[in-house]
Formats: C-alpha cells, sequence, structure tokens
C-alpha cells in the first residue's frame, strides 16, 4: 500500500515538475550557464588576484651570552630567552619603528619584525617581513644598524654577536593560488544559473502534458501522442534513414498504435454526434506533428471500416507526398493542378493499394495558395467527395504563417488543433483556437502530440486576420508579416520548388 501511495506521488511530482522539461532546457541553455559561469570565474580569478599582497621574509641569527655569570650555560640560555622576550616588545615599538622609518627616508613603517629563541640554545633569530624584497633587506639592516642602542633598554649585561647575516629575498613567502576562489565561483554560478533556468522553464507557459493541455487552452484533449525514435537502429541514423511513423509499419509498437486508436475514437464519436465528414488538422507553427497526425488519424479510421479520403491541403510545403509514395512513385496529376482547371479531379486522385485509402497529393509548392484554397473549384471539391466517403481529412499548412488553415476551416465540418509538447506558448494557442472557433466548422479539441518523458518514466494509455487577427489580412495573413509581402518575402521558406 504504501509503495503504491510513494509511486502515485512520485508520478504526480514528475507530471507537475515535467523533469524532462527542465532538463531539457537546461541543455539547451548549457552554453549559456558555461559562459555565465566561465564570465564569473574569470573576474572573480582577477579580483583575488588583484587584492593579494605577495610578502617576502629575511633573517638574521645572534648569539645571545651574558658578561658576568659562573654558570656559563645556564646564564647564556636564560639570557637569550629574556633577551628574545623583551627584544620582541622593543621591535614593535613606536622608538624602533622611528628610527627604521628615519633610516628609509619613509613615513611609515611597513614590515613586521619578531624575535626568537632557538629551542635549546642560546640563539636568537631576528625575522623580519615586508612587502618587497629591497623594503625587507633595508629594514632588518636598519635594525641591526640600531641594536647596540636597543640592547641598553633590555640587559646591560647582555651581548649579541651576529652569527649569520640577512640576504635579500628572492621568492615570496607561499606562492599564490587563485584556482580554489576561481573553481568554487565557477560551480556556484553554474548551479545558480540552472536553477534560474529551471525555475524559468517551470514558470514558462507551454503545454506539457494532457492535464496541462486542459488547464491552460480552452479546450478538450482529443489524445497524447508520445516522441517516437527517428531512427531504428544506428545504421539507419548513419545512412539519414527515417522510419515512417504509420500505425501500419511492422516497426509500430503497441501504444504507438493503440495511442492512435483511442484518438481516433474520441474524433469519431464527435463526428457522428455533429454529423460530420471533413475534418481539418492544423497547427499553429511548422513541425510540430500535424502531417503525422493526420496520416494515422486516417489510416486508424480505415482500419476501423470506414471509407477515407486523405487531402494535402498544404499548397506551400506539400509532406504527404514524401509518407505515401515511394521514390518510383508518380502522380499524373496534382491537386494544384485540378484547383487550378489544368486538370482532372481522377487524374490526381491516388488510391494507396498497400494501405487502402485515397489521396489527393500535391509534388509542388504553390506561391498563391491562399487564392487557390480559397477559389470555388475547392468548395466545389469538398461537395463533390463528400457523398463518396466516411471521413475527409485535410492537412492544412500551419496557422501561424498563413490564412490557408482558416480558408479551409470555412470548408470544412470539424477542426482539430495539434499542439506539440513544450512549444508553443498557451497565448498562442488559445488565440488559434479561438480563430478556429470563430470557422464554419466545428472546433473538436487538440492532440498533444510528441511528448517526451524522463527515461524510464511509466507511460499510460489513458484571433487571425479575415479570420481572427492571423487571417487573410491580419497579422498573419496575406498582406501581414508572415503574407506575400511579409517577413518570409515570397512566403521565404516556402519558396517555390521546380514541378517534379
Amino acid at each position: 500500500m504504501n509503495e503504491n501511495k510513494q509511486e502515485f506521488e512520485l508520478s504526480f511530482l514528475m507530471e507537475k515538475l515535467d523533469l524532462f522539461s527542465l532538463f531539457r532546457d537546461v541543455l539547451r541553455n548549457l552554453w549559456a550557464i558555461l559562459l555565465g559561469a566561465m564570465a564569473v570565474a574569470m573576474i572573480v580569478n582577477m579580483m583575488v588576484r588583484a587584492e593579494f599582497r605577495s610578502t617576502y621574509s629575511t633573517m638574521a641569527t645572534f648569539v645571545v651570552t651574558s658578561k658576568t655569570s659562573s654558570n656559563y650555560a645556564y646564564s647564556n640560555l636564560s639570557a637569550a630567552s629574556n633577551t628574545a622576550s623583551s627584544f620582541s616588545n622593543i621591535l614593535n615599538s613606536n622608538l624602533l619603528r622611528k628610527k627604521v622609518c628615519q633610516d628609509l627616508g619613509t613615513s611609515t613603517f611597513r614590515a613586521s619584525a619578531s624575535a626568537k629563541v632557538i629551542n635549546g640554545t642560546n640563539l636568537m633569530t631576528l625575522r623580519v617581513t615586508a612587502d618587497t624584497p629591497e623594503n625587507t633587506y633595508r629594514t632588518i639592516r636598519s635594525i641591526m644598524n640600531n641594536m647596540n642602542d636597543l640592547t641598553q633598554y633590555v640587559s646591560t649585561s647582555m651581548v649579541m654577536e651576529v652569527l649569520q647575516d640577512p640576504e635579500v629575498p628572492t621568492r615570496a613567502d607561499a606562492s599564490f593560488s587563485a584556482a580554489p576562489q576561481t573553481r568554487k565561483a565557477f560551480l556556484l554560478t553554474a548551479a545558480g544559473l540552472i536553477l534560474v533556468f529551471m525555475y524559468l522553464s517551470y514558470r514558462k507557459e507551454t503545454v506539457k502534458g494532457e492535464k496541462d493541455l486542459e488547464n491552460k487552452l480552452d479546450a478538450k484533449s482529443l489524445g497524447m501522442l508520445h516522441q517516437e525514435r527517428t531512427y531504428k537502429t544506428i545504421g539507419d541514423r548513419l545512412r539519414r534513414k527515417k522510419r515512417k511513423f504509420l500505425v501500419t509499419e511492422l516497426s509500430a509498437n503497441f501504444e504507438f498504435v493503440e495511442r492512435y486508436k483511442k484518438m481516433a475514437a474520441h474524433v469519431s464519436a464527435q463526428a457522428h454526434k455533429i454529423g460530420a465528414k471533413v475534418i481539418l488538422i492544423t497547427s499553429v507553427q511548422e513541425h510540430e506533428g500535424k502531417s503525422t497526425t493526420c496520416s494515422n488519424l486516417a489510416l486508424t479510421l480505415y482500419q476501423q471500416g470506414y471509407k477515407v479520403l486523405l487531402i494535402d491541403g498544404d499548397m506551400r510545403r506539400p509532406t504527404l507526398n514524401t509518407i505515401f509514395l515511394k521514390p518510383d512513385d508518380k502522380l499524373k496529376a496534382s491537386l494544384g493542378s485540378v484547383l487550378m482547371g489544368q486538370a482532372n479531379l481522377a487524374d490526381a486522385m491516388y488510391h494507396d493499394e498497400e494501405r487502402g485509402i485515397d489521396l489527393l497529393l500535391n509534388k509542388r509548392n504553390y506561391t498563391n495558395s491562399t487564392d487557390i484554397v480559397s477559389s470555388e473549384y475547392m468548395s466545389r471539391l469538398i461537395s463533390l467527395v463528400r457523398g463518396h466517403y466516411d471521413y475527409i481529412i485535410i492537412d492544412s499548412p500551419p496557422m501561424s504563417l498563413m490564412a490557408d488553415a482558416e480558408v479551409l476551416a470555412d470548408l470544412a465540418d470539424m477542426s482539430i488543433l495539434v499542439v506539440k509538447y513544450d512549444t508553443v506558448l498557451a497565448q498562442d494557442l488559445n488565440d488559434a483556437i479561438d480563430s478556429l472557433r470563430d470557422c464554419h466548422a466545428h472546433f473538436a479539441g487538440c492532440v498533444l502530440s510528441q511528448v517526451q518523458t524522463m527515461p524510464g518514466a511509466r507511460r499510460t494509455i489513458g484571433g487571425y486576420g479575415g479570420y481572427g487577427r492571423y487571417g487573410h489580412y491580419g497579422k498573419y495573413g496575406k498582406y501581414g508579416r508572415y503574407g506575400n509581402y511579409g517577413r518570409y518575402g515570397q512566403y521565404g521558406n516556402y519558396e517555390p520548388e521546380k514541378q517534379q
């Protein structure tokens, strides 16, 4: 019981915090973390080096003897001890400091001096430490030159003879290293920046789960699809041989297929409720899994016994042809040619013998896609195929790039928005949802795609312009910044390719 409770609490915590999103955002900003930590470490290194002052020391040795004593050895030891004790006080007195300053021609005493007896001997050492070798040597020489005047304050019966003269110091007392402080500054800064990016990731208003979708978006969830491996093996990765994410593939795992069955059940239930046949699937941005969702929804509905037509409504960057057609397959005519009155519908209709569904595809790009899909030909085509299929699935372009999705939503019966995990801000998604609700098609809900979790985590199957601010004349419309004359210039990366 306790184990189940702990497992539930851990699962809830991971879902709420979404550890994968946190760590992914940290890795994405690792360059900024390292640069920031290195910059702070360099600043600390320079500050520590600037504050550090090297010191230099030199030493002289004296023999201390007593003039009057019968017990020579004992008297000498006692004299040395007493002299060192008294001499240390004198070295730090104002009297000595004034004499040394006069000799050196300075106003302040910039050194320290100490006297110490060598244990068990009558030898006394005089040690002087200063900031430069020159100042150190001159200070100890000044003290030694004034030694005769100083000894009278200690004892008149004591004799001090120089045993070893001082030398000019050539090395600093201790080698300096700023490495510990630099290393500590780097680690603390890196840890702080990691926490900052984790906090920003946590506060980021994107959709990171099915519950998150229903809490942040004004829509219901139709399903959650996990991210699948792009390559089956390392060899495929080296050959850049990407796998097809279709439920009909033999490599499709059980969970992958079951999630699409669950999503198809939700979609068909809503479609039956409102009598919808034409279903539009779109997204806000590119690469959110829209075309894959369209393809698998169509295939899953076909496997459930429905007659399905899949239409590639993305005239700017058609994708379905790369999913369903083999390199040697040829289309008699493209959907664009039909809509422009240059070909017959029968020539453009492609039946996939292997998978069982009918397709209307494109193999070229059209810069005037909005005009094409909004033409009378498109409306006639939808009306014509309605009576021949149970479901017509339309793959539309992203809503943030052009107005095609809203135009097609006015021709469809039901619309679905594909939302990529942790990508688009909730505010933009809600704007897109409002835009779709303003269209003729009934907005059914959202599908959360490419959901990613931490390794080992358990999975369970469980406005826009004439159509809002992204519409025909809106922010992203025909004359908007994403439109015909916008920053995508002739649709930017949607530049038309040659006829294939």
